[in-house]
Formats: C-alpha cells, structure tokens, sequence
C-alpha cells in the first residue's frame, strides 16, 4: 500500500480515537481547566509513542509500514506533542545543545507564535 494511504488510514484511527478520548474525559473531569482532553491526550500519546520508540530500539522490527501507520498516523493525528516528545529523547541521545535549541523553538517561540498570531488578527481588524 503507498506510504500516504497507510499515513492517512492511521490518521483517521488516530483522530477517531482523539475524539472518544475527548468525550470520556468530559464524562469524568467536566470542564475542568486543568485536566482537559489535550492533556489526557498528550500524556496518553506520550507514554504510547515511548512504547513504540522502546519496541522499534529493542526488536529493529524493520516494518517501516507499521510504524508509520501507528507513529505519524495514529499518534500523528491523535497528538503531535508525542512527536514533540519522541524528536526531544532522539535529540537527547546526540546533543544536548541540539536539544535545548529545540525545546526553545518548539516551546517559547510556537507557543509565542500562538500569541502573535492572534494579536495579529486585532490589529488587522480594528
């Protein structure tokens, strides 16, 4: 099966299971401002991205399908903050330079982006 097939197959289980996830959080936590569904989700997809980045170092299973299926299409769809997580620990093990780099982009300034985007928006409308 092409690579984007198999991608986007494991993007619709992915976002399927982000939805149900969101719906049994709501279930148990109501509208909580701290235990919110992107924060199940992300713990969630965190601990399940390390299983499989343990399993792929362990076993080498060579099936460069599956993973894609389960890491950029499920967890790819379900929370990219477990890609986040997973590209940081790969960082971790080369540089720590490298990794610091990273963690400031991805953190201050796409969060900071987030902010000057929306202000951005403001101004261009008043």
């Amino acid at each position: 099966m092409p690579e984007i097939l198999i991608i986007a197959t494991g993007g619709a289980v992915g976002a399927s299971l982000r939805y149900l996830t969101g719906l049994g959080v709501f279930k148990v936590a109501g509208t909580s401002k701290v235990y919110t569904a992107t924060v199940v989700v992300n713990i969630l997809g965190c601990f399940t991205a390390g299983l499989i980045l343990a399993w792929i170092d362990l076993f080498d299973p060579g099936l460069p399908q599956t993973i894609l299926f389960l890491t950029t299409g499920i967890l790819g769809s379900y929370t990219t903050f477990s890609t986040f997580a997973l590209e940081a620990l790969e960082l971790m093990k080369f540089s720590l330079k490298k990794t610091a780099q990273y963690l400031f982009l991805q953190v201050i300034v796409a969060v900071s982006s987030v902010g000057v985007g929306y202000g951005l928006v403001y101004v261009i409308s008043v």
